[in-house]
């Protein structure tokens, strides 16, 4: 496979460029990608061109979930492969969303900006005494647990206690308020893989409009610190409704080469 590695705010990301067509073989090669220690890879997303001059170019995440660092990165690549250069405003098509998503990307600085509709559902959840805010998107829903220690058996308790059977894949955001740092864990139902990712672009922000949600008016802008770096949140609120939501910051681009 022809792959390149992104590196956004250090949730790695590995683009294969020429899928496998079938659903059962791309399973198995981003199985494969995802052990392979050399690579460092949280997530695999497949590349697919447009299949006609004007076309949007796509990207299949391997769980089939929206990926907002993965899209953004995705961004960057679809210039390179284009041949661009500077600041453009392009519109790509992402698994787990059922419309383009704009991303605004500089090749310059490497910074990749994608805007994405705000949450379909706003509820909350009880488990154990507690109460935890949860953001439904298109594509992943997102658990904000302040201040809980981020471990294994609290995420997977979250997550079994959220009617995810209507989820292709679910993430509990461990934030610490005290000292504004927040840890992610991804679980993917297509893989069944419960990820400690470096960062989480869609996850910033569920944790972003959770940081706006006793405000009916508000322009927020957050630089969330994350394990693997920090991601730049946006958000703007207008009588109570979002009106624009995006996640921000630098990415690494690699070469493409090819893995056996």
């Amino acid at each position: 496979m022809d792959i390149v590695r992104a590196d956004p705010a250090g949730n790695i990301t590995i683009f294969v460029l020429n899928p496998p067509a079938g659903k059962i073989e791309r399973e198995a090669a981003a199985r494969a990608l995802l052990a392979d220690p050399g690579l460092k890879a949280e997530q695999v997303g497949f590349v697919l061109p447009p299949a006609e001059s004007g076309g949007l170019w796509r990207l299949e995440m391997a769980g089939g979930e929206f990926c907002g660092n993965a899209s953004r990165s995705f961004g960057l690549l679809v210039a390179a492969k284009m041949g661009l250069f500077g600041r453009h405003n392009l519109m790509i098509e992402t698994s787990g969303m059922t419309r383009p998503l704009p991303v605004h990307i500089d090749t310059e600085t490497g910074i990749a900006e994608i805007e994405m509709p705000g949450p379909m559902a706003q509820t909350e959840m009880a488990l154990e005494g507690r109460r935890y805010p949860v953001y439904e998107f298109e594509g992943i829903t997102h658990v904000i647990a302040e201040n809980v220690h981020p471990d294994e058996s609290a995420a997977r308790a979250i997550i079994t206690a959220l009617d995810n059977d209507r989820f292709a894949a679910a993430g509990v955001m461990f934030y610490d308020s005290r000292k504004c740092f927040m840890r992610p864990v991804v679980w993917t139902r297509e893989l069944d893989a419960l990820v400690w990712e470096s960062s989480c672009g869609s996850g910033s922000a569920a944790l972003g409009i959770w940081a706006a949600r006793d405000t009916k008016d508000a322009e927020l802008e957050i630089d969330l610190e994350q394990p693997g770096g920090v991601i730049r949140v946006y958000v703007i609120k207008r009588a109570g409704t979002i009106m624009r939501l995006s996640i921000g910051g630098k990415v690494t681009l690699g070469e493409t080469f090819r893995w056996r």
